[in-house]
């Protein structure tokens, strides 16, 4: 689905947004948190335009995406 070096996982889940919503959720190794060390908005950046690309692409099976952090 999802091709990035910091996408660890993908999957398409329904949630209640605002209405039901096919949301693509993507785990990351990356530290979401700015005030984090770590913390690296390039690469950030870079895998939500990804993310954003996959659902403009795929608008028959996806409404939104969704970043979260992975253990």
């Amino acid at each position: 689905m999802i091709v990035h070096e910091n996408a660890k996982a993908a999957s398409i889940i329904r949630m209640n947004i605002d209405g039901d919503k096919r949301v693509l959720m993507i785990d990351t190794d990356l530290k979401l948190n700015g005030e984090h060390p770590d913390y690296n908005a390039k690469k950030i950046f870079s895998l939500k335009q990804i993310c954003q690309s996959f659902v403009d692409a795929n608008p028959d099976i996806v409404d939104t995406y969704a970043i979260r952090a992975w253990n």
